[in-house]
């Protein structure tokens, strides 16, 4: 990615007719969801993401840790990998030792709470992923004005069409435009690099969806 800019991606499966959708949408970057399952058939799965051109970044199973995800991350070129706040220093002393040598970028996801992640980070050096769909729902909506010291640390940032009150929870982006409008703008003014990664349920993990959404990324972005 080049230096000072946002960059769009999807969360999703290692789903060949998924990944097919993003690629075919204009879509370059991915942030593959995994689980046991994907992690049991690791052959099976890099071969998947290596039939596309795209650039990766991994989600670590969100309950459980397998050591199988450094090899993953690796196979793929993966430039990151996010884990939710959900281990014991024990474990997170062996994902450090784990991921010691590489040069990929752990993260950290608020799950609770954008504070809580701040001590694991300090503790071993990582990153921070900012899901603004969490942040949302513990806040109980968006304070704009804090907003930008918020997202400064983020070396990641989940977004979707959430907002407080609304049913748009794990949409993408163009399902609420003005409000994501809004947040991209403050994520641009905190001076972030890197990817916004727009999290849709399954369903929405279309090539019509897609399309839609890379749309609105760019129309965004020429609005700069």
């Amino acid at each position: 990615m080049n230096e000072g800019s946002i960059a769009l991606a999807i969360k999703c499966a290692p789903v060949p007719d998924i990944l097919a959708n993003v690629v075919n949408a204009g879509i370059t970057g991915v942030e593959l969801y995994t689980n046991l399952k994907w992690l049991e058939n690791i052959q099976g799965t890099i071969k998947t993401c290596q039939d596309f051109p795209l650039r990766y970044m991994v989600n670590s199973p969100p309950n459980d840790y397998s050591p199988c995800i450094v090899e993953l991350a690796q196979a793929i070129n993966a430039e990151l990998v996010v884990f939710h706040d959900v281990f014991w220093e024990d474990e997170w002393s062996g994902i450090k030792k784990d991921f010691n040598g590489t040069n990929i970028q752990v993260c950290v996801e608020n799950v609770s709470s954008s504070i809580e992640v701040v001590k694991i980070m300090r503790r071993f050096g990582f990153g921070l992923c900012l899901d603004l769909e969490h942040f949302q729902m513990q806040t109980s909506g968006l304070f704009e004005d804090v907003l930008p010291q918020i997202i400064s640390p983020a070396k990641h940032i989940h977004l979707t069409g959430y907002f407080h009150g609304s049913k748009c929870w794990h949409t993408h982006l163009h399902h609420s435009p003005e409000h994501v409008k809004n947040i991209l703008n403050l994520i641009s003014l905190s001076g972030y690099q890197g990817y916004v990664v727009s999290e849709g349920k399954t369903s929405l993990q279309t090539l019509s969806e897609f399309r839609k959404l890379n749309k609105f990324f760019i129309d965004w972005k020429s609005s700069l």
